[in-house]
Parts: structure tokens; C-alpha cells; sequence
């Protein structure tokens, strides 16, 4: 027979038993909550930072090529030059999101950590080089941006690696001392940020630019068939990437007096959470996914929140209220 002693003994261990399943359940709970909402949160917040850089955020000041109302074609870009004074051209590649005011000023560290309406940005702004001519009268003018997950900025130069996709994409536009011109991409290469030999603005004399335009297209990963003269006026846009310590990714091309349509329709409305989605395989498989069904998706697992918010908040009362009859036992 089991002594009265024995009996509350027991009683106390299947309790704090009873107590401890209680806390690990909740413990779990809060766990998983947590570890989805922290999850929701790094979407949203990924989603921000990119909806805060992309380029459907500057369009309205985008000057056109549309010449038939000069006022209208204009004004918006002039706005954007009274916000920021910086703002001295526009670089636009077809078929990428890069589509941005680009911006100048004394050194190569501002822009990095502002955008092109001088806010504070992780994501900073195209800038060209402090050693570049302001008038892109240089025979190699540099233009320095991030590199951004999503595309964003100089996020889709690396693209160019693919041969496919940098035989696709070919031509933009660059807008500067008030006239619009067409941009001819002519090479993608690696190179290393403390190259002297590359980074090195404003080249002088006819020699000296042939063997500067040797270098560049000797290390060039592709590279069209065209012959490039003294004479030509090159830009340079590099971006960092991730994988390789200083390592850039220089997109070079030349500035032409022809301006070509652009072939792509490419949209800056991409609905969420497509945009949130690269161009890797899995991001491709991911767009596929009907916009109803992620909308469902999403419908679910808010109102998965809810239900695991109010399981919390009954286990925690069933939990008290156990204490209180505990305390008056």
C-alpha cells in the first residue's frame, strides 16, 4: 500500500511533469512562430529593399526620346536635378533592369550608401568615377554600382557572362549634356578593382587607347566582332561580384550617334511575389506558379499564423489557469 507521503510525491511528479510537457509545448510553439514570421519578415524586407532601388521608382524622371513636347519630355529629369544637383545623365541597357539616373560627385564613396535623390540607400546609385568627365567627353568613362540580388542596380551584369544572354542584349541608351545617345555593348570581362590598367579614366593619345582597348578585350570572357577605333567613346560598368575578393564585372560598351528601338517589353509592374524571384531554374519554376495560387499560399500561411497564434494563447491560459489551481491546493 502506498503511504499518503508516497501518493503526494507521485502527485507532485506527474505535475511537474505535466508542467514541463506544458512548457516544451509552448516553447516549440513560440519556436515555429517565430522561425515563420521572422521568415515572412525577411521576404517583406527584401521585397522593401528592392522596391525602394528599382528603377519604376525613378521613371517619372526618365527624360524620353519622345521630341514632340520638349516641356514634357524634360521637366521630370530637371525636377530630379533640383532634388539632387548630382544627377548628370541616364544609362538605360535594354531588356535588364538597368534603367537609372546616374549621378557624380567628388569622390567614389557617397554614392555607395546614398541614392540618386541623396537618401541614405544600402543600395547606393550608378555613379560615374570622380575621375571621369561629368560630359562623357572621355575616351573611357566609368560607371560604378552595386551589385544588388534581384537585378537591381548592376544586379543583372552578371547576366552578361551567359553567351546567350549577352548575344540577346546588345544595345541602350545614355542621356547626357541634354541629348540622348545609343549605347552598343561590346564586352563582358572579370577583372580586379585595383587594376590600375583598367581603372584608369580619361586615356590620352591614339596609341595609348588601342593598347588600352587590347587590354580590356584580351580579358574579356565575350566580345563582339567589332573593331574598335581611338576615336570611339567607351563606357565602363562595374559591379562587384560576391565570390571573389575585389573581383568586378565590367560591362563595356561604346557611345553611338544611332539610338535603336528597344526590342524587349519589359515591365517594372511585376506583381509580388514574382518579383522577388531571379532568373536561376528555380526562380523560373517558381514564376510558372500561377498568381491565384500564390495568393492562396500566402492566404494560408497568414491564416496558419492566426491559428497557431491563438493555440499559443490557449495553451498559455490552460497553462495558468493550472498554476492557480496548483497555488490553491
Amino acid at each position: 500500500m502506498e503511504t499518503a507521503k508516497e501518493k503526494r510525491k507521485i502527485g507532485y511528479i506527474r505535475r511537474g511533469l505535466a508542467v514541463l510537457d506544458s512548457v516544451i509545448s509552448h516553447v516549440l510553439l513560440f519556436g515555429a512562430s517565430l522561425v515563420f514570421l521572422l521568415g515572412f519578415y525577411a521576404l517583406w524586407d527584401s521585397n522593401q529593399v528592392r522596391l525602394e532601388a528599382s528603377s519604376s521608382q525613378y521613371q517619372s524622371y526618365k527624360p524620353t526620346s519622345d521630341t514632340t513636347d520638349e516641356l514634357a519630355t524634360f521637366s521630370g529629369f530637371q525636377k530630379l536635378q533640383k532634388i539632387n544637383p548630382d544627377v548628370l545623365g541616364w544609362l538605360n541597357i535594354y531588356g535588364t533592369n538597368i534603367d537609372y539616373p546616374l549621378v557624380q560627385t567628388t569622390d567614389n564613396d557617397t554614392y555607395l550608401n546614398k541614392n540618386a535623390k541623396k537618401e541614405d540607400s544600402v543600395t547606393g546609385a550608378l555613379f560615374l568615377d570622380y575621375r571621369s568627365s561629368p560630359n562623357f567627353d572621355d575616351f573611357n568613362t566609368i560607371i560604378h554600382g552595386h551589385h544588388m540580388e534581384n537585378g537591381v542596380m548592376f544586379g543583372d551584369i552578371d547576366k552578361f557572362v551567359k553567351k546567350a544572354y549577352f548575344k540577346k542584349h546588345r544595345y541602350g541608351t545614355i542621356y547626357y549634356n541634354g541629348e540622348e545617345k545609343g549605347i552598343e555593348i561590346v564586352a563582358i570581362l572579370e577583372a580586379d578593382a585595383y587594376d590600375s590598367t583598367i581603372y584608369q579614366p580619361g586615356i590620352y593619345g591614339e596609341e595609348n587607347r588601342l593598347a588600352y582597348v587590347d587590354n580590356l578585350l584580351s580579358k574579356s570572357l565575350h566580345k563582339r566582332n567589332i573593331t574598335l577605333t581611338a576615336n570611339d567613346q567607351l563606357v565602363l560598368m562595374s559591379t562587384c561580384f560576391l565570390d571573389v575578393a575585389n573581383g568586378r564585372y565590367l560591362l563595356v560598351a561604346r557611345i553611338t550617334d544611332e539610338v535603336h528601338p528597344n526590342p524587349f517589353d519589359k515591365s517594372n509592374n511585376t506583381p509580388f511575389p514574382y518579383n522577388l524571384f531571379d532568373d536561376s531554374l528555380l526562380g523560373k519554376w517558381l514564376k510558372k506558379i500561377p498568381l491565384f495560387v500564390w495568393y492562396l499560399i500566402i492566404a494560408v500561411l497568414v491564416i496558419l499564423l492566426i491559428v497557431l497564434a491563438i493555440i499559443l494563447y490557449k495553451h498559455l491560459k490552460r497553462y495558468y489557469e493550472k498554476r492557480k489551481r496548483l497555488k490553491k491546493a
